[in-house]
């Protein structure tokens, strides 16, 4: 089976984002040059009106100069508006062109037993706020077109040039002086509220729980130890913003009221007119304003490079590897061959040389104690994880190579959990894929929880998730059962699949397991109850990540079927 290059989709991906990011920033810098020159349309008004008009005293002259000026603000507010709707559209374009992406990068790392990144969306979304903010990106673009007022003050006086001059490098010097300080802090305290985050989140999914056992205090002081250590940084950082924030208002100012009394003083000497020295003192004051505002905005611009970095090294990693062959349906025929598997974080393997081999169109039991690697099992089997050495192949092909897309349709799975998406139920018994309503009313009468959905506010389309309606845990593990036989896989793994069923759910399961036998599915069922595996053709016994037994189920678990209750039960003869 062919598989991509690893590092082409998310590297071609990223060179051709940027490309076009850079594109549009490049125009926005355009904009901003045009708009900073339109700026100086005050200054030489002003300069105009002392210098020309009030010597001259000529009303002809002040009306042409406040005309053309009149004319130029209209042109700087109609740049400034499209400069601003062009940064919202850029915004809002990152977003797209990035979010779905990183969407399936989160999905992967999860499944993969690696560190959670939802917050890489959070971060895409820290982006595009910074971009599409008229405070955020805007100043940044502004101060190397600050060069501009200096070089206008310039030509009015040099002298008031080289001050102008002094005071821009001493804000320059301050805004290093506080990434310096305040990056380190910044990235800690990051990584503090995303742990912080992921704890409430985890918490409040299991409000329940927490209800029950009265752990509601003792959890909400453990978490806000781990919040502390957030506000520790941030305080640490917004202490250093504060403090050169302070300090460069008060370099401007000084600035400017020196260059206030310079060009007083160059006034006084007959060396620049009353009309320059205002003007240039206007000119200062908008050159200095992006670098003040800067040290202060400095810690979102910190907060929002280390966002992107996070969001870069995301696109940068590869997807996972996968076939461009469309293989035809299978049959459903498993083999495992001397798999070894050690999850993220674990020094031992779990699995150590386990090999199987499994007919299509049989059932196999899986049983063992605890911590045997049964879901582990469930997992490899559905391409879910890779193992570090051996394969695992239907019908002769890689499971964890197969196309998702493809291999998703070819299989059922039905998880301890059973958690239900946020969606209608339609939606989750339809994998959310475009199909008729007959495929999902089908599978939903094979898991005999059609009656059930019917009888809902809305039926089908009952709303599941936030602010939709709350299923008990049985009718949730019929619905997951539905997801699982929708569309008639070959391959259906179920773990743990009667853990929230009563004996109509049983029944109900019993059922739907043997129409998918009839129709030649290959079944794994993991469970503790012996009675679910009545049918099954196979049994292997876990122990410690090993085989420790395998054969027919009549040799390794042989039931009697109990007079009183006509249910099978385990025979301890």
């Amino acid at each position: 089976m062919a598989q991509q290059p690893d590092t082409e989709p998310g590297m071609a991906e990223l060179r051709a984002a940027r490309r076009d990011h850079h594109g549009l920033l490049w125009s926005v810098g355009l904009f901003s040059v045009f708009v900073n020159l339109l700026q100086l349309t005050g200054p030489l008004y002003m300069l105009q009106v002392y210098d020309r008009v009030l010597t001259s005293r000529s009303a002809s002259t002040l009306a042409y100069l406040t005309l053309i000026a009149c004319i130029l603000i209209a042109g700087y507010s109609f740049l400034e508006s499209i400069r601003l709707k062009v940064l919202l559209r850029l915004g809002n374009r990152i977003e797209l062109a990035h979010a779905c992406r990183l969407m399936k990068t989160c999905i992967s790392q999860s499944a993969n037993l690696s560190t959670p990144s939802s917050g890489l969306l959070r971060d895409l979304a820290v982006v595009r706020s910074f971009v599409s903010s008229p405070q955020g990106i805007v100043t940044l673009i502004d101060v190397p077109i600050a060069i501009l007022f200096i070089f206008a003050v310039f030509l009015i006086s040099p002298v008031l040039g080289f001050a102008m001059l002094i005071g821009c490098v001493l804000l320059l010097l301050i805004a290093v002086i506080t990434d310096r300080a305040t990056l380190e802090p910044i990235r800690l305290a990051n990584e503090a509220s995303q742990k912080a985050q992921a704890m409430s989140a985890k918490i409040v999914e299991r409000s329940e729980l927490v209800e029950a056992m009265g752990m509601r205090h003792d959890l909400s002081t453990h978490w806000q130890y781990s919040a502390m250590e957030s506000l520790h940084y941030q305080s640490k950082s917004s202490d250093w913003v504060s403090t050169n924030t302070a300090i460069s208002r008060w370099s401007r100012l000084t600035v400017s009221i020196a260059m206030t009394a310079l060009g007083a003083y160059l006034a006084i000497e007959s060396k620049i007119t009353m009309g320059a020295m205002i003007a240039s003192s206007i000119l200062m004051g908008r050159g200095l304003a992006p670098l003040e505002n800067i040290v202060s905005l400095w810690r979102q611009v910190a907060n929002v490079r280390l966002s992107w970095q996070r969001v870069s090294e995301a696109l940068k990693t590869p997807d996972r590897p996968e076939s461009n062959i469309a293989l035809p349906k299978p049959t459903g025929r498993i083999s495992l061959e001397k798999v070894i598997y050690t999850p993220p974080g674990m020094e031992h393997p779990i699995f150590k040389g386990l090999t199987l081999e499994l007919p299509a169109g049989t059932m196999l039991g899986v049983v063992g104690p605890v911590a045997a690697g049964k879901s582990s099992l469930a997992k490899l089997l559905c391409g879910v994880w890779k193992s570090q050495s051996g394969s695992i192949r239907m019908d002769g092909a890689d499971v964890y190579l197969w196309k998702r897309d493809d291999f998703g349709r070819h299989v059922g799975y039905l998880p301890q959990d059973a958690d239900l998406l946020p969606g209608t139920i339609r939606d989750n018994i339809a994998r959310f894929s475009e199909c008729n309503d007959e495929a999902v009313i089908e599978a939903a009468k094979l898991a005999h929880v059609h009656e059930i959905v019917l009888r809902l506010p809305k039926g089908y389309d009952t709303l599941i998730g936030s602010g939709g309606i709350v299923l008990s845990g049985g009718t949730r593990q019929r619905i997951g059962l539905a997801r699982a036989v929708f569309g008639n896989p070959s391959l259906l793994v179920l773990d743990e699949p009667s853990s929230s069923l009563d004996v109509e759910g049983e029944k109900a399961l019993m059922s739907a397991m043997q129409v998918m036998r009839n129709r030649k599915t290959t079944i794994v069922v993991i469970s503790h109850q012996t009675a679910i595996l009545r049918d099954a053709d196979w049994i292997a016994v876990l122990v410690d990540g090993q085989l420790n037994k395998y054969g027919p189920r009549r040799e390794l678990l042989p039931l009697k079927e109990d007079s009183t209750t006509n249910q099978p039960v385990e025979n301890r003869a």
